[in-house]
């Protein structure tokens, strides 16, 4: 009985690792990963996290953003039609943007905001 199940088990881990060098590969072949947003795609695919439509919806909003696309901002659908915002801006008015902009995404219903403030954001060389 166990030996079956460990069977599964390494199945199952193969073909994660399978699926993820698959995106890898199709990412890197239609230049997927030369976009902030595409590498972000990739690193989430690789771990394993898998989101829902809205959550989706409201990371393309947020990321298509040409400030807050730089900041690490997770989102989570914790009821339907309820998002919450984690991670870090650098003040208050990319706050009030990254909020907004969840929000006005269809289907987003309400927004919790547990951002935090930090001024020691450095910005990118990319």
């Amino acid at each position: 009985m166990q030996r079956r199940s460990r069977g599964k088990r390494l199945r199952g881990r193969a073909l994660k690792v399978g699926v993820a060098v698959a995106i890898g590969l199709g990412a890197l072949a239609t230049g997927l990963l030369l976009s902030r947003r595409g590498r972000r795609l990739v690193r989430e695919a690789l771990q394993g996290r898998r989101r829902t439509r809205l959550e989706d919806r409201v990371l393309d909003a947020l990321w298509g953003d040409r400030v807050l696309g730089r900041r690490r901002i997770d989102v989570e659908e914790a009821s339907p039609g309820r998002i919450v915002l984690r991670g870090e801006v650098r003040d208050d008015a990319e706050r009030r943007r990254a909020v907004a902009l969840a929000g006005r995404v269809h289907d987003v219903d309400e927004v919790e905001d547990l951002l935090t403030l930090g001024a020691e954001i450095v910005r990118s060389s990319r």
